[in-house]
């Protein structure tokens, strides 16, 4: 083998390049977050997209068990609505957020051959004047979709390391 050529096969240099795609929507998707701009986040989300955040450590429905949040399309743009109210009480003051996501894995194939389910941990801190600083981390898990012109959330599931505790007043999408 020629010095300088890669012996890594083709079909895993493009993973490499789709994970790199990948990673690079979630880490948007968390910059819109940290930025408030929550209409703007709420689009990422596929039409039927859902977002789950289990209230229990290996939880495997949201359907059998109460979560943290389960929110449909529909729910998320009511709570993006709730999100944005000047007077939206448990925000005042606002909430500052830093959102630090790594560990990006690619995940095994989701049987639709536009989605691609992608694995990462993070770290949420969130500040709020007055009010006690607060860190959350985790594991997500998204399900993209590819679409004309980009990707879409098909499903993102947050969870978080203490999920089974006690949270006063969550309202940070996470």
């Amino acid at each position: 083998m020629a010095s300088g050529i890669s012996s890594r096969p083709r079909a895993s240099r493009n993973a490499g390049a789709r994970l790199a795609e990948l990673q690079e929507f979630i880490e948007h998707e968390a910059n819109l977050l940290d930025e408030q701009r929550f209409d703007e986040w709420l689009k990422l989300f596929a039409d039927d997209g859902v977002y789950w955040v289990p209230a229990r450590p290996g939880q495997e429905s949201p359907l059998t068990h109460v979560s943290l949040f389960y929110d449909d399309k529909p729910t998320l743009k009511i709570r993006v609505e709730r999100l944005k109210h000047p007077k939206i009480h448990s925000q005042v003051p606002r909430s500052k957020t830093v959102r630090l996501v790594s560990n990006f894995r690619l995940g095994p194939p989701t049987g639709a051959p536009a989605e691609h389910c992608v694995s990462s941990k993070f770290v949420l801190l969130e500040d709020r004047p007055g009010v006690e600083r607060r860190l959350f981390g985790g594991r997500y898990t998204h399900r993209l979709r590819v679409v004309p012109g980009g990707l879409r959330i098909v499903s993102k599931r947050v969870d978080l390391t203490n999920c089974d505790q006690f949270f006063p007043s969550l309202t940070q999408p996470f």
